[in-house]
């Protein structure tokens, strides 16, 4: 096979979305994250940088505040480029700060959201094996119990607060700054392109998260080319939808901050109603996962020409049905739609495909949009099972290469040996991840998402490993256990997770509460049935197939209102 046969479809793409005479912002010449952000602030310190519900921040006012937590890292010695500072927070102004702060302090920052179970958070800032923390005030309950966890003593920031907590006094070991303490720094270490960027924790299938490091020199090479790509200038007006956690969000904040435009986090209460929104601040990017149209169109709010602002909409995290992609460019009539495809470990994303203009073109396409071609300077690759090149027109695993992969699992050769691997018959001897996704190559339209290989889903953009759900019901219930993505909607995509348990004494109650306090909220099955005759396959293991025909024999017999 052609490895770069996709990359070559790259000719399909049709023109940029319009803006007239733009050139890209020289920020995204940048060594580093820190540089991009301070070339912004510098050329446009008095425009709005960031939009958090009624409070509007200038780039010169949100450097300011991010120098202010830069600094003590700074002063503390924290400042080489092997730190690691977690930002404890969902989305508030001191979150973004926060971020910038670590990385103009040459952190990685380690995002931990305040919606998914503090255990589930001191288990990852332990792994993380973090140095600093940045609270809000939201975070300051959750943080007692992340400090007294803490294998070592560690520097807490609380740009929010006059004066500690009260368990400042109980937990001594670590040091706490707050408000009138947080000096600006005098003088900014200079940032290098191999630099942990950020550090994010992904679903794992023996139960336990497994934290990817996102280095400068993958984030710059994505940014650069979508800077190119969509030519985001200081005119425009950005979403911010994503948890700080998802690695889309980087996008997000990085994007719009390299070219001087202004980002608006859309609050919780308009996340799938954001017209109202969206035409008070006029603005003209969007970018979320497929399933929040979906659930917009069910709800009755994505309705023909609700966004005329948008000139740029984008897509990714999980399939995105022709079905919503045209309800959503009725919806947007002024905007240019693509479906953009990565996981993690190749940085937010590395393959696009751009929804024709021409409306009689679309019937060609398939029900489900393809993920189209290579970014440029990337690259993609289908094996077989044998791990050789799938033939012309067959399905196989999708593997990926170039800039944008990182190095591996963090601090697990194990897991990273099993999908970061180099393959004979590529002479260039390139790092190729291993996916686990099914595709196949249309010649007209690049690359087309088929499933998984393995039992990982997608709720609401999340990837979760539905082994690791069912290691957490397993230690619950101790007894059988299995979890199914389910229901499906309409358009195909997952709307949560049921799980199934045999013998137990275990109460139904019982279990849910243990899930919650190890899953994140997306990952928490909705009901759980108990199953007295457990299934098995004829190699003896779990038969999810016939799980699966429970749960809808069940939803068949349920009445509906």
């Amino acid at each position: 096979m052609d490895q770069l046969a996709v990359d070559r479809s790259s000719r399909l793409s049709p023109a940029d979305p319009p803006r007239g005479e733009l050139t890209v912002a020289d920020g995204f010449a940048a060594a580093s994250l820190a540089e991009l952000f301070l070339f912004s602030a510098a050329r446009h310190a008095q425009r709005p940088a960031l939009c958090v519900d009624d409070v509007s921040l200038s780039y010169a006012e949100l450097r300011d505040r991010a120098s202010r937590i830069a600094g003590p890292l700074i002063d503390a010695g924290l400042d080489d480029g092997t730190r690691r500072c977690a930002i404890l927070g969902n989305r508030g102004l001191t979150d973004f700060a926060g971020i910038l702060g670590a990385l103009l302090a040459r952190n990685t920052y380690v995002p931990l959201n305040l919606r998914h179970p503090v255990q589930r958070l001191a288990r990852i800032a332990a792994e993380a094996d973090i140095d600093s923390l940045v609270v809000g005030s939201a975070g300051l309950d959750a943080a007692r119990s992340l400090l007294q966890a803490a294998p070592r003593p560690l520097l807490v920031l609380l740009p929010e607060a006059d004066q500690p907590p009260d368990y400042a006094t109980e937990l001594r070991q670590h040091r706490y700054l707050c408000r009138g303490a947080l000096q600006p720094a005098e003088g900014l270490p200079e940032g290098k392109t191999d630099d942990g960027a950020y550090l994010l924790f992904t679903s794992g299938s023996t139960g336990e998260p497994k934290g990817v490091l996102v280095r400068n020199r993958n984030a710059l090479p994505y940014l650069r080319h979508v800077a190119e790509r969509y030519r985001i200038g200081p005119d425009d007006r950005c979403t911010q939808l994503f948890d700080l956690t998802f690695d889309l969000s980087v996008h997000d904040m990085f994007l719009c901050w390299g070219a001087g435009a202004a980002l608006f986090r859309v609050p919780d209460s308009a996340r799938f109603a954001p017209r109202n929104f969206a035409q008070r601040h006029q603005l003209t990017t969007w970018f979320s996962v497929p399933s929040a149209a979906a659930t917009m169109l069910g709800l009755r709010a994505l309705r023909p020409g609700d966004f005329p602002s948008l000139r740029l909409s984008l897509f990714c995290g999980e399939a995105l049905p022709k079905r919503i992609a045209l309800a959503w460019a009725d919806a947007a009539p002024n905007s240019v739609i693509e479906n953009i495809y990565g996981p993690t470990e190749a940085t937010i994303a590395i393959t696009g495909f751009r929804l024709p203009a021409d409306r009689a073109a679309l019937a060609d396409l398939p029900e489900v949009l393809p993920i189209g071609a290579a970014f440029p300077g990337q690259h993609t690759a289908l094996v077989d099972p044998h791990d050789q090149p799938a033939a012309d027109g067959s399905e196989g695993e999708l593997c990926l290469a170039g800039s944008q992969v990182t190095d591996g699992y963090w601090r697990r050769p194990d897991l990273t040996s099993q999908r970061f691997v180099r393959f004979p018959w590529d002479s260039a001897q390139r790092l190729w991840y291993r996916t686990g996704d099914r595709a196949r190559i249309d010649p007209r339209h690049g690359l087309s998402f088929l499933g998984r290989l393995d039992r990982q889903a997608k709720i609401a953009g999340h990837r979760i490993e539905l082994q690791e759900v069912e290691a957490v019901l397993h230690r619950a219930a101790n007894a059988n256990a299995a979890a199914i993505a389910w229901p499906l909607g309409p358009d195909g995509l997952a709307r949560g997770i049921v799980a199934f348990v045999g013998q137990t004494e275990r109460s139904v109650e019982a279990i849910l509460d243990a899930c919650r306090t190890a899953l994140p909220p997306y990952a928490v099955p909705s009901a759980i049935h108990r199953v007295e005759d457990w299934p098995l396959n004829s190699s003896g293991k779990t038969d999810h197939r016939q799980l699966r025909q429970i749960v809808e024999t069940i939803a068949c017999q349920t009445p509906t209102s």
